[in-house]
Protein backbone atom coordinates (compact mmCIF):
# COMPACT_ATOMS: atom_id res chain seq x y z
CA UNK A 1 0.00 0.00 0.00
CA UNK A 2 2.99 2.32 0.43
CA UNK A 3 3.06 3.08 -3.30
CA UNK A 4 -0.64 3.98 -3.30
CA UNK A 5 -0.19 6.22 -0.26
CA UNK A 6 2.84 7.84 -1.88
CA UNK A 7 0.63 8.86 -4.82
CA UNK A 8 -1.61 10.75 -2.39
CA UNK A 9 1.14 13.09 -1.24
CA UNK A 10 1.67 16.68 -2.29
CA UNK A 11 4.41 16.97 -4.93
CA UNK A 12 7.03 18.63 -2.66
CA UNK A 13 6.66 15.83 -0.10
CA UNK A 14 6.98 13.20 -2.83
CA UNK A 15 10.23 14.74 -4.03
CA UNK A 16 11.60 15.20 -0.50
CA UNK A 17 10.85 11.56 0.33
CA UNK A 18 12.57 10.42 -2.88
CA UNK A 19 15.52 12.66 -2.06
CA UNK A 20 15.64 11.31 1.48
CA UNK A 21 15.55 7.73 0.20
CA UNK A 22 18.63 8.38 -1.95
CA UNK A 23 20.78 10.19 0.61
CA UNK A 24 19.92 7.63 3.32
CA UNK A 25 21.69 4.91 1.31
CA UNK A 26 25.04 5.82 2.89
CA UNK A 27 26.87 8.51 4.84
CA UNK A 28 28.51 9.73 1.65
CA UNK A 29 28.02 13.12 0.06
CA UNK A 30 25.66 13.21 -2.93
CA UNK A 31 26.33 15.87 -5.53
CA UNK A 32 23.51 17.95 -6.97
CA UNK A 33 24.50 16.64 -10.40
CA UNK A 34 24.07 13.00 -9.27
CA UNK A 35 20.74 13.77 -7.60
CA UNK A 36 19.60 15.60 -10.70
CA UNK A 37 20.13 12.46 -12.77
CA UNK A 38 18.51 10.11 -10.25
CA UNK A 39 15.50 12.36 -9.71
CA UNK A 40 15.19 13.31 -13.40
CA UNK A 41 15.19 17.01 -12.54
CA UNK A 42 17.28 20.00 -13.50
CA UNK A 43 19.89 20.95 -10.91
CA UNK A 44 18.23 24.24 -9.98
CA UNK A 45 15.02 22.38 -9.07
CA UNK A 46 16.98 19.84 -7.02
CA UNK A 47 18.63 22.68 -5.10
CA UNK A 48 15.22 24.17 -4.33
CA UNK A 49 13.99 20.86 -2.90
CA UNK A 50 17.18 20.46 -0.88
CA UNK A 51 16.44 23.78 0.81
CA UNK A 52 12.85 22.65 1.47
CA UNK A 53 14.19 19.45 2.99
CA UNK A 54 16.54 21.47 5.21
CA UNK A 55 13.58 23.52 6.45
CA UNK A 56 11.49 20.39 7.12
CA UNK A 57 14.35 18.80 9.06
CA UNK A 58 14.77 21.97 11.15
CA UNK A 59 11.06 21.89 12.03
CA UNK A 60 11.27 18.18 12.85
CA UNK A 61 14.26 18.69 15.16
CA UNK A 62 12.34 21.33 17.11
CA UNK A 63 9.55 18.94 18.06
CA UNK A 64 11.28 15.54 18.15
CA UNK A 65 13.89 14.04 20.47
CA UNK A 66 15.62 12.04 17.73
CA UNK A 67 17.97 14.44 15.99
CA UNK A 68 18.89 14.30 12.31
CA UNK A 69 20.97 16.70 10.28
CA UNK A 70 21.17 17.63 6.62
CA UNK A 71 24.58 18.94 5.56
CA UNK A 72 24.61 20.92 2.34
CA UNK A 73 27.67 22.46 0.72
CA UNK A 74 27.79 24.07 -2.68
CA UNK A 75 30.57 21.90 -4.13
CA UNK A 76 30.19 18.72 -2.07
CA UNK A 77 26.43 18.35 -2.31
CA UNK A 78 24.23 16.93 0.45
CA UNK A 79 24.77 14.45 3.27
CA UNK A 80 22.39 12.91 5.82
CA UNK A 81 23.53 12.51 9.44
CA UNK A 82 21.47 10.70 12.07
CA UNK A 83 22.06 9.69 15.67
CA UNK A 84 21.24 6.12 14.69
CA UNK A 85 20.89 4.45 11.34
CA UNK A 86 17.09 4.41 11.25
CA UNK A 87 16.25 7.85 12.67
CA UNK A 88 15.31 9.08 9.23
CA UNK A 89 12.40 6.61 9.27
CA UNK A 90 10.74 8.70 11.98
CA UNK A 91 11.34 11.77 9.87
CA UNK A 92 9.58 10.03 6.96
CA UNK A 93 6.59 9.46 9.24
CA UNK A 94 6.75 13.12 10.22
CA UNK A 95 6.59 14.19 6.55
CA UNK A 96 3.72 11.79 5.86
CA UNK A 97 1.65 12.82 8.86
CA UNK A 98 2.06 16.53 8.05
CA UNK A 99 1.16 16.18 4.38
CA UNK A 100 -2.04 18.11 3.64
CA UNK A 101 -3.80 15.25 1.82
CA UNK A 102 -2.84 12.74 4.51
CA UNK A 103 -4.29 15.05 7.16
CA UNK A 104 -7.57 15.25 5.23
CA UNK A 105 -7.56 11.44 4.85
CA UNK A 106 -7.04 10.95 8.58
CA UNK A 107 -10.02 13.19 9.35
CA UNK A 108 -12.14 11.24 6.86
CA UNK A 109 -11.11 7.85 8.27
CA UNK A 110 -12.15 8.91 11.77
CA UNK A 111 -15.25 10.79 10.57
CA UNK A 112 -14.00 14.20 11.64
CA UNK A 113 -14.36 15.82 8.20
CA UNK A 114 -17.71 17.59 7.73
CA UNK A 115 -17.35 20.03 4.84
CA UNK A 116 -14.74 21.56 2.56
CA UNK A 117 -15.50 25.06 3.81
CA UNK A 118 -15.35 24.17 7.50
CA UNK A 119 -12.08 22.25 7.10
CA UNK A 120 -10.50 25.09 5.10
CA UNK A 121 -11.50 27.67 7.71
CA UNK A 122 -10.37 25.53 10.67
CA UNK A 123 -6.93 24.68 9.29
CA UNK A 124 -6.28 27.87 7.28
CA UNK A 125 -5.95 26.23 3.88
CA UNK A 126 -7.66 27.06 0.61
CA UNK A 127 -10.86 25.31 -0.36
CA UNK A 128 -9.32 24.54 -3.74
CA UNK A 129 -6.44 22.62 -2.17
CA UNK A 130 -8.90 20.65 0.00
CA UNK A 131 -10.90 19.69 -3.10
CA UNK A 132 -7.71 18.53 -4.81
CA UNK A 133 -6.94 16.36 -1.79
CA UNK A 134 -10.46 14.90 -1.83
CA UNK A 135 -10.12 14.03 -5.51
CA UNK A 136 -6.90 12.08 -4.85
CA UNK A 137 -8.45 10.38 -1.83
CA UNK A 138 -11.45 9.22 -3.87
CA UNK A 139 -9.12 7.73 -6.48
CA UNK A 140 -7.13 6.01 -3.73
CA UNK A 141 -10.25 4.53 -2.08
CA UNK A 142 -11.52 3.20 -5.41
CA UNK A 143 -8.45 0.93 -5.56
CA UNK A 144 -9.88 -0.89 -2.54
CA UNK A 145 -13.56 -0.95 -3.61
CA UNK A 146 -14.42 1.90 -1.25
CA UNK A 147 -15.95 5.30 -1.95
CA UNK A 148 -16.69 8.61 -0.26
CA UNK A 149 -20.16 9.99 0.39
CA UNK A 150 -20.66 13.31 -1.41
CA UNK A 151 -22.87 14.73 1.33
CA UNK A 152 -21.38 13.38 4.57
CA UNK A 153 -17.79 12.56 3.42
CA UNK A 154 -18.06 9.20 5.18
CA UNK A 155 -16.52 6.02 3.83
CA UNK A 156 -18.87 3.76 1.92
CA UNK A 157 -18.40 0.05 1.30
CA UNK A 158 -18.27 -3.19 3.26
CA UNK A 159 -17.61 -2.40 6.91
CA UNK A 160 -15.07 -5.21 7.25
CA UNK A 161 -13.12 -3.79 4.31
CA UNK A 162 -13.30 -0.25 5.66
CA UNK A 163 -11.83 -1.45 8.94
CA UNK A 164 -8.96 -3.45 7.48
CA UNK A 165 -8.03 -0.64 5.06
CA UNK A 166 -8.20 1.93 7.88
CA UNK A 167 -5.92 -0.26 9.99
CA UNK A 168 -3.47 -0.81 7.14
CA UNK A 169 -3.34 2.90 6.28
CA UNK A 170 -2.66 3.71 9.92
CA UNK A 171 0.03 1.06 10.20
CA UNK A 172 1.79 1.77 6.89
CA UNK A 173 1.75 5.52 7.52
CA UNK A 174 2.75 5.67 11.17
CA UNK A 175 4.44 2.27 11.82
CA UNK A 176 3.75 2.64 15.52
CA UNK A 177 5.98 5.72 15.73
CA UNK A 178 2.99 7.81 16.80
CA UNK A 179 -0.50 7.04 18.10
CA UNK A 180 -2.89 8.45 15.46
CA UNK A 181 -6.11 7.57 17.31
CA UNK A 182 -6.86 10.72 19.32
CA UNK A 183 -10.24 9.45 20.53
CA UNK A 184 -8.84 6.19 21.97
CA UNK A 185 -6.98 5.81 25.26
CA UNK A 186 -3.54 4.57 24.15
CA UNK A 187 -2.46 3.30 27.58
CA UNK A 188 -5.69 1.36 28.08
CA UNK A 189 -5.41 -0.35 24.69
CA UNK A 190 -1.77 -1.33 25.23
CA UNK A 191 -2.66 -2.69 28.66
CA UNK A 192 -5.29 -4.90 27.02
CA UNK A 193 -2.74 -6.20 24.50
CA UNK A 194 -0.21 -6.87 27.27
CA UNK A 195 -2.76 -8.75 29.36
CA UNK A 196 -3.56 -10.92 26.35
CA UNK A 197 0.11 -11.72 25.67
CA UNK A 198 0.84 -12.44 29.36
CA UNK A 199 -2.14 -14.74 29.93
CA UNK A 200 -1.48 -16.83 26.82
CA UNK A 201 2.32 -16.62 27.08
CA UNK A 202 2.78 -15.09 23.63
CA UNK A 203 6.08 -13.28 23.29
CA UNK A 204 4.93 -10.24 21.32
CA UNK A 205 7.73 -8.17 19.85
CA UNK A 206 7.39 -4.40 19.97
CA UNK A 207 6.08 -4.48 16.39
CA UNK A 208 3.48 -7.18 17.10
CA UNK A 209 2.35 -5.32 20.21
CA UNK A 210 1.82 -2.10 18.26
CA UNK A 211 0.00 -3.89 15.44
CA UNK A 212 -2.42 -5.48 17.90
CA UNK A 213 -3.02 -2.11 19.55
CA UNK A 214 -3.67 -0.38 16.21
CA UNK A 215 -6.07 -3.15 15.21
CA UNK A 216 -8.06 -2.88 18.43
CA UNK A 217 -8.15 0.93 18.22
CA UNK A 218 -9.58 0.93 14.68
CA UNK A 219 -12.31 -1.54 15.67
CA UNK A 220 -13.23 0.55 18.70
CA UNK A 221 -13.43 3.78 16.69
CA UNK A 222 -15.69 2.29 14.03
CA UNK A 223 -17.89 0.53 16.60
CA UNK A 224 -18.32 3.72 18.63
CA UNK A 225 -19.37 5.52 15.46
CA UNK A 226 -22.15 2.94 15.23
CA UNK A 227 -20.72 1.12 12.21
CA UNK A 228 -21.46 -2.50 13.04
CA UNK A 229 -19.80 -5.49 11.41
CA UNK A 230 -22.17 -7.75 9.49
CA UNK A 231 -21.96 -11.36 10.68
CA UNK A 232 -21.32 -13.77 7.81
CA UNK A 233 -22.58 -17.39 8.03
CA UNK A 234 -19.14 -18.95 7.45
CA UNK A 235 -17.71 -17.18 10.50
CA UNK A 236 -19.63 -19.52 12.78
CA UNK A 237 -17.44 -22.33 11.45
CA UNK A 238 -14.31 -20.31 12.21
CA UNK A 239 -14.99 -19.01 15.73
CA UNK A 240 -16.55 -20.89 18.67
CA UNK A 241 -17.90 -17.69 20.17
CA UNK A 242 -19.91 -19.19 23.03
CA UNK A 243 -17.15 -21.54 24.04
CA UNK A 244 -14.59 -18.73 24.03
CA UNK A 245 -16.73 -16.39 26.11
CA UNK A 246 -17.33 -19.13 28.68
CA UNK A 247 -13.78 -20.49 28.91
CA UNK A 248 -11.61 -17.45 28.12
CA UNK A 249 -12.41 -14.85 30.82
CA UNK A 250 -10.22 -12.23 29.13
CA UNK A 251 -12.45 -12.12 26.06
CA UNK A 252 -15.55 -11.52 28.18
CA UNK A 253 -13.65 -8.94 30.26
CA UNK A 254 -12.58 -7.02 27.14
CA UNK A 255 -16.14 -7.07 25.82
CA UNK A 256 -17.35 -5.62 29.12
CA UNK A 257 -14.50 -3.15 29.46
CA UNK A 258 -15.10 -1.61 26.03
CA UNK A 259 -18.90 -2.14 26.09
CA UNK A 260 -18.81 -4.43 23.06
CA UNK A 261 -21.96 -6.50 23.39
CA UNK A 262 -22.57 -7.15 19.71
CA UNK A 263 -21.79 -10.72 18.73
CA UNK A 264 -20.56 -9.91 15.22
CA UNK A 265 -17.95 -7.49 16.63
CA UNK A 266 -16.42 -10.20 18.80
CA UNK A 267 -16.46 -12.64 15.89
CA UNK A 268 -14.63 -10.14 13.73
CA UNK A 269 -11.88 -9.35 16.20
CA UNK A 270 -11.25 -13.03 16.95
CA UNK A 271 -11.01 -13.63 13.19
CA UNK A 272 -8.39 -10.88 12.93
CA UNK A 273 -6.40 -12.58 15.70
CA UNK A 274 -6.52 -15.85 13.76
CA UNK A 275 -4.92 -14.12 10.79
CA UNK A 276 -1.80 -13.24 12.83
CA UNK A 277 0.70 -16.11 12.93
CA UNK A 278 2.16 -14.86 16.20
CA UNK A 279 -1.07 -15.72 18.07
CA UNK A 280 -0.50 -19.41 17.33
CA UNK A 281 2.55 -19.41 19.60
CA UNK A 282 0.04 -20.09 22.37
CA UNK A 283 -0.49 -23.85 22.43
CA UNK A 284 -3.84 -23.31 24.10
CA UNK A 285 -5.14 -20.92 21.44
CA UNK A 286 -3.65 -22.97 18.62
CA UNK A 287 -5.40 -26.12 19.86
CA UNK A 288 -8.71 -24.30 20.33
CA UNK A 289 -8.63 -22.70 16.88
CA UNK A 290 -7.65 -25.75 14.86
CA UNK A 291 -9.82 -28.17 16.82
CA UNK A 292 -12.90 -26.05 16.18
CA UNK A 293 -12.10 -25.58 12.47
CA UNK A 294 -11.58 -29.32 12.10
CA UNK A 295 -14.72 -30.15 14.05
CA UNK A 296 -16.80 -27.83 11.83
CA UNK A 297 -14.90 -28.94 8.72
CA UNK A 298 -14.52 -25.28 7.82
CA UNK A 299 -13.76 -24.46 4.21
CA UNK A 300 -10.55 -22.71 5.33
CA UNK A 301 -9.28 -25.75 7.22
CA UNK A 302 -10.15 -28.16 4.39
CA UNK A 303 -8.71 -25.88 1.71
CA UNK A 304 -5.47 -25.49 3.68
CA UNK A 305 -5.15 -29.25 4.20
CA UNK A 306 -5.75 -29.86 0.50
CA UNK A 307 -3.24 -27.16 -0.47
CA UNK A 308 -0.49 -28.58 1.75
CA UNK A 309 -1.07 -32.17 0.59
CA UNK A 310 -1.11 -31.28 -3.11
CA UNK A 311 1.82 -28.87 -2.79
CA UNK A 312 3.88 -31.72 -1.28
CA UNK A 313 2.75 -34.18 -3.98
CA UNK A 314 2.78 -32.06 -7.12
CA UNK A 315 5.17 -29.13 -6.70
CA UNK A 316 7.95 -29.87 -4.26
CA UNK A 317 8.34 -32.02 -1.15
CA UNK A 318 7.84 -30.15 2.13
CA UNK A 319 10.56 -31.02 4.68
CA UNK A 320 9.17 -32.56 7.85
CA UNK A 321 10.51 -29.75 10.03
CA UNK A 322 8.62 -27.15 7.94
CA UNK A 323 5.22 -28.86 7.71
CA UNK A 324 3.67 -27.25 10.82
CA UNK A 325 4.85 -23.77 9.87
CA UNK A 326 3.77 -24.38 6.29
CA UNK A 327 0.24 -25.30 7.35
CA UNK A 328 0.00 -22.40 9.77
CA UNK A 329 1.24 -19.77 7.29
CA UNK A 330 -1.08 -20.94 4.53
CA UNK A 331 -4.02 -21.18 6.96
CA UNK A 332 -3.61 -17.51 7.97
CA UNK A 333 -3.26 -16.44 4.34
CA UNK A 334 -6.34 -18.42 3.30
CA UNK A 335 -8.45 -17.00 6.13
CA UNK A 336 -7.44 -13.43 5.25
CA UNK A 337 -8.07 -14.10 1.56
CA UNK A 338 -11.56 -15.50 2.26
CA UNK A 339 -12.69 -12.78 4.68
CA UNK A 340 -11.19 -9.86 2.70
CA UNK A 341 -11.57 -11.04 -0.86
CA UNK A 342 -10.16 -9.08 -3.81
CA UNK A 343 -7.69 -7.00 -1.81
CA UNK A 344 -4.27 -6.54 -3.39
CA UNK A 345 -2.53 -5.97 -0.04
CA UNK A 346 -2.03 -8.37 2.85
CA UNK A 347 -2.89 -7.77 6.50
CA UNK A 348 0.34 -5.83 7.09
CA UNK A 349 -0.15 -3.63 4.02
CA UNK A 350 2.41 -5.31 1.79
CA UNK A 351 1.55 -4.82 -1.84
CA UNK A 352 0.87 -7.78 -4.07
CA UNK A 353 3.93 -7.61 -6.29
CA UNK A 354 4.08 -8.05 -10.06
CA UNK A 355 7.80 -8.85 -10.00
CA UNK A 356 7.21 -12.56 -10.57
CA UNK A 357 5.84 -11.84 -14.04
CA UNK A 358 9.34 -10.70 -14.91
CA UNK A 359 11.68 -12.64 -12.64
CA UNK A 360 10.07 -16.08 -12.22
CA UNK A 361 7.58 -16.54 -15.07
CA UNK A 362 7.81 -20.34 -15.15
CA UNK A 363 7.19 -20.74 -11.43
CA UNK A 364 4.32 -18.26 -11.63
CA UNK A 365 2.79 -20.20 -14.50
CA UNK A 366 3.13 -23.47 -12.56
CA UNK A 367 1.54 -21.96 -9.45
CA UNK A 368 -1.28 -20.48 -11.51
CA UNK A 369 -2.06 -23.89 -12.98
CA UNK A 370 -1.71 -25.49 -9.53
CA UNK A 371 -4.27 -23.08 -8.01
CA UNK A 372 -6.60 -23.69 -10.94
CA UNK A 373 -6.42 -27.44 -10.25
CA UNK A 374 -7.09 -26.88 -6.54
CA UNK A 375 -10.25 -24.98 -7.44
CA UNK A 376 -11.40 -27.71 -9.83
CA UNK A 377 -10.81 -30.38 -7.21
CA UNK A 378 -12.38 -28.57 -4.25
CA UNK A 379 -14.66 -25.83 -5.56
CA UNK A 380 -13.41 -23.55 -2.74
CA UNK A 381 -13.98 -19.95 -3.85
CA UNK A 382 -10.83 -18.71 -2.14
CA UNK A 383 -8.81 -20.46 -4.88
CA UNK A 384 -10.29 -17.91 -7.30
CA UNK A 385 -8.09 -15.25 -5.62
CA UNK A 386 -5.21 -16.36 -7.81
CA UNK A 387 -3.03 -13.23 -7.85
CA UNK A 388 -3.08 -12.89 -4.06
CA UNK A 389 -2.43 -16.60 -3.44
CA UNK A 390 0.42 -16.81 -5.95
CA UNK A 391 2.38 -14.25 -3.92
CA UNK A 392 1.80 -16.13 -0.67
CA UNK A 393 2.64 -19.49 -2.24
CA UNK A 394 5.85 -18.01 -3.67
CA UNK A 395 6.98 -17.18 -0.13
CA UNK A 396 6.19 -20.70 1.01
CA UNK A 397 8.02 -22.16 -1.98
CA UNK A 398 11.07 -20.02 -1.21
CA UNK A 399 11.30 -21.57 2.26
CA UNK A 400 12.10 -24.89 0.56
CA UNK A 401 13.90 -24.01 -2.64
CA UNK A 402 15.15 -20.97 -4.62
CA UNK A 403 12.40 -19.33 -6.67
CA UNK A 404 14.33 -20.03 -9.87
CA UNK A 405 13.82 -23.79 -9.34
CA UNK A 406 11.64 -24.15 -12.46
CA UNK A 407 13.32 -21.49 -14.57
CA UNK A 408 15.35 -22.61 -17.59
CA UNK A 409 19.06 -23.07 -16.94
CA UNK A 410 21.37 -20.32 -18.19
CA UNK A 411 24.67 -21.88 -19.29
CA UNK A 412 27.76 -19.76 -18.76
CA UNK A 413 31.25 -20.55 -19.95
CA UNK A 414 34.26 -18.73 -18.49
CA UNK A 415 36.90 -18.58 -21.22
CA UNK A 416 40.01 -17.13 -19.63
CA UNK A 417 43.78 -17.40 -19.27
CA UNK A 418 43.46 -16.82 -15.51
CA UNK A 419 44.73 -19.45 -13.06
CA UNK A 420 42.30 -22.23 -12.15
CA UNK A 421 41.60 -21.05 -8.60
CA UNK A 422 41.07 -17.46 -9.74
CA UNK A 423 38.49 -18.68 -12.27
CA UNK A 424 36.83 -20.72 -9.55
CA UNK A 425 36.67 -17.63 -7.37
CA UNK A 426 35.04 -15.59 -10.16
CA UNK A 427 32.43 -18.29 -10.77
CA UNK A 428 31.69 -18.51 -7.05
CA UNK A 429 31.20 -14.73 -6.83
CA UNK A 430 28.85 -14.70 -9.82
CA UNK A 431 26.90 -17.69 -8.56
CA UNK A 432 26.56 -16.27 -5.04
CA UNK A 433 25.37 -12.94 -6.40
CA UNK A 434 22.74 -14.28 -8.79
CA UNK A 435 21.81 -17.78 -7.54
CA UNK A 436 18.47 -16.63 -6.11
CA UNK A 437 17.48 -14.78 -9.30
CA UNK A 438 18.70 -17.05 -12.09
CA UNK A 439 19.24 -20.77 -12.60
CA UNK A 440 22.94 -20.53 -13.49
CA UNK A 441 25.01 -23.48 -14.70
CA UNK A 442 28.70 -23.05 -15.43
CA UNK A 443 29.98 -25.18 -18.29
CA UNK A 444 32.95 -27.36 -17.41
CA UNK A 445 34.16 -27.66 -20.98
CA UNK A 446 34.02 -25.13 -23.77
CA UNK A 447 31.00 -25.91 -25.90
CA UNK A 448 30.58 -22.59 -27.64
CA UNK A 449 27.31 -23.27 -29.44
CA UNK A 450 25.68 -24.60 -26.23
CA UNK A 451 26.66 -21.67 -24.02
CA UNK A 452 24.16 -18.88 -23.43
CA UNK A 453 26.76 -16.41 -22.16
CA UNK A 454 30.53 -16.43 -22.53
CA UNK A 455 32.66 -14.50 -20.05
CA UNK A 456 36.19 -13.79 -21.19
CA UNK A 457 39.11 -11.50 -20.52
CA UNK A 458 40.73 -12.32 -23.90
CA UNK A 459 39.30 -10.64 -27.03
CA UNK A 460 39.40 -12.87 -30.08
CA UNK A 461 38.10 -12.87 -33.62
CA UNK A 462 35.55 -15.65 -33.03
CA UNK A 463 33.77 -13.66 -30.36
CA UNK A 464 34.25 -10.17 -31.77
CA UNK A 465 31.10 -10.42 -33.90
CA UNK A 466 29.02 -11.05 -30.76
CA UNK A 467 30.97 -8.65 -28.56
CA UNK A 468 28.08 -6.21 -28.16
CA UNK A 469 25.28 -8.79 -27.86
CA UNK A 470 24.21 -10.55 -24.69
CA UNK A 471 26.18 -13.61 -25.84
CA UNK A 472 29.63 -12.36 -24.79
CA UNK A 473 30.90 -10.27 -21.92
CA UNK A 474 34.50 -9.08 -22.04
CA UNK A 475 35.94 -8.14 -18.64
CA UNK A 476 39.26 -7.00 -17.29
CA UNK A 477 40.53 -8.77 -14.18
CA UNK A 478 39.78 -8.19 -11.36
CA UNK A 479 36.05 -8.34 -12.07
CA UNK A 480 34.34 -5.09 -11.07
CA UNK A 481 30.93 -3.82 -10.02
CA UNK A 482 30.15 -2.61 -13.53
CA UNK A 483 30.81 -6.16 -14.78
CA UNK A 484 28.24 -7.57 -12.36
CA UNK A 485 25.73 -4.96 -13.53
CA UNK A 486 26.32 -5.86 -17.17
CA UNK A 487 26.24 -9.61 -16.45
CA UNK A 488 22.89 -9.19 -14.72
CA UNK A 489 21.54 -7.33 -17.74
CA UNK A 490 22.66 -10.16 -20.04
CA UNK A 491 21.23 -12.81 -17.70
CA UNK A 492 17.84 -11.10 -17.81
CA UNK A 493 17.92 -10.95 -21.60
CA UNK A 494 18.72 -14.66 -21.82
CA UNK A 495 16.05 -15.55 -19.23
CA UNK A 496 13.47 -13.51 -21.14
CA UNK A 497 14.39 -15.17 -24.43
CA UNK A 498 14.14 -18.64 -22.92
CA UNK A 499 10.72 -18.09 -21.34
CA UNK A 500 9.07 -16.30 -24.25
CA UNK A 501 7.29 -18.64 -26.67
CA UNK A 502 9.07 -18.84 -29.98
CA UNK A 503 7.13 -17.25 -32.85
Amino acid sequence: MEDDIFDLLEEPNKVMLNLLEIISESHNWYSVSELSIRLSMVERTVQRYIHQLEDAVAQYNEVKDNYIQINYEKYNGIQLETQSGSNYMEFKTYLLSNDETMQVLKKILFEEFYSVKKYAMTYFVSENSVRKSLKKIKQFLSLYDLSLSRSTFKLEGEEKKIRIITYIIGWVTFKGVTWPFDAIDQLKVYNTVDRFSNIYKINFSNVHRKQMAYMLAVNLIRFRKNHIIKLEPDWKNYVNIQGLLQTLPLLADVADEYHIHVESEIYFYVLLLQMKIKVFESDDLRHRIFSYHEKCQSDIFNATKLFVDRFHERLIAIPEELKDRFFLTSFCAHLYCKVFNQLHVDIDGHQISKETDYDYPTLKENLSYFIQQLYKESGHVLFLEKEFLIQKYLLLFSSISPLNYYEPAIRIFLDSDLPFFVKQNIMTKINDRFKYDFNIQFQKDQVLHQSDIILTNIPNTTMEEQRFTYKVHLFDFPIKLRDFIEIERKLRLVALAKTQPSS
